[in-house]
């Protein structure tokens, strides 16, 4: 009996944290989103704060942080004490693209975050003016090719993801352009025709392509979308390699404690297959991305040698 008794006081000993130490989350942790309030990734990561705070009984608290394409709140991110109380969700595009495009943007992602979870990730769309008399992204080439002048390819900004994927299609479809950047509103210049098209993701143009207001083409990415499964890849209509996805993912500052990591990871991959999530996701052409730390650390890698491949070929760069 009491050789048992002292085994089980060794037991919790052990897996009582050591004095001065204490177990995480003891506190309200700060999750970091280098976007604006109001986007689909805004409520995803709302929701998903709330998942996390019924589950390990502490706030967490959704920090919009803005500007200098996600450098300021990945900065922000980047410097905090690596103790699990602040996290960072972000897309590729500021995490990947940015880094890659911007010169001396001010933060290292590979250097200054350890990836936690991926969460969910949806293709862009090549989108047509209503105005323009094509069907199909063949009529669209063939029509492009035709006309005495270029046309107007919009985007939200330049080195921005549609304005990378927008450049690199017209240079594989040899079709003369014109790029417009706007840095709000992108989609009204198709909608009323004052620009031709653009590469815009399929979640903000959904609506607007159920209302036929814009005329989709194909998609990028390596499946069709379950919401739109009429519309086809760019790679099955004669443009291989155009897999590129926006993607989101939770990081932590390097030296986070592997508990932390682990523990986030696991709630991450529960509310992923919430039915009131997975219901979401399909309302917004989005895809779930459930796995592991190590699984978004290879992705991560894999993503950064394509997209660092698109910004070769465009040479696109943007001075900061």
């Amino acid at each position: 009996m009491q050789r048992r008794t002292l085994l089980a006081a060794s037991a919790a000993l052990l897996a009582t944290p050591a004095l001065g130490q204490e177990a995480w989350p003891a506190r309200p942790v700060k999750v970091i989103y280098p976007g604006s309030p109001g986007s689909p990734a805004d409520t995803y990561i709302r929701l998903m704060c709330e998942h996390y705070a019924r589950a390990f009984g502490v706030p967490f608290v959704l920090e919009n942080r803005t500007g200098g394409s996600g450098a300021i709140g990945s900065t922000l991110a980047a410097n905090a004490a690596p103790d699990g109380y602040t996290l960072l969700f972000t897309p590729n595009s500021f995490h990947v693209v940015a880094p890659i495009v911007i010169p001396n943007i001010g933060f290292d992602p590979v250097r200054a975050f350890t990836p936690i979870a991926n969460t969910y990730r949806y293709g862009m769309l090549v989108i047509a003016a209503n105005k323009l008399p094509v069907e199909d992204t063949a009529g669209f080439v063939r029509w492009a090719k035709a006309q005495p002048g270029p046309l107007n390819m919009a985007s939200v900004g330049i080195g921005s993801v549609g304005h990378l994927l927008a450049d690199r299609f017209r240079r594989r479809a040899g079709i003369p352009v014109v790029h417009v950047p706007y840095r709000q509103n992108v989609m009204l210049s198709i909608v009323t025709g004052e620009c031709d098209f653009v590469v815009d993701n399929i979640g903000s143009s959904g609506q607007l392509m159920r209302d036929a207001k814009v005329k989709p083409l194909a998609l990028t990415g390596t499946e069709r979308s379950p919401l739109f499964p009429h519309l086809p890849l760019l790679s099955e209509v004669g443009y291989p390699g155009f897999n590129e996805e926006v993607w989101f993912g939770i990081f932590a500052p390097t030296g986070t404690p592997r508990q932390v990591v682990e523990k986030m990871n696991a709630e991450t991959n529960k509310w992923l297959q919430l039915p009131e999530t997975l219901r979401r996701f399909a309302q917004g052409a989005h895809t779930g991305v459930p796995g592991t730390p190590e699984d978004m650390g290879r992705f991560w890698a894999a993503d950064r040698t394509h997209w660092a491949e698109v910004v070769r070929e465009t040479g696109i760069t943007v001075e900061n």
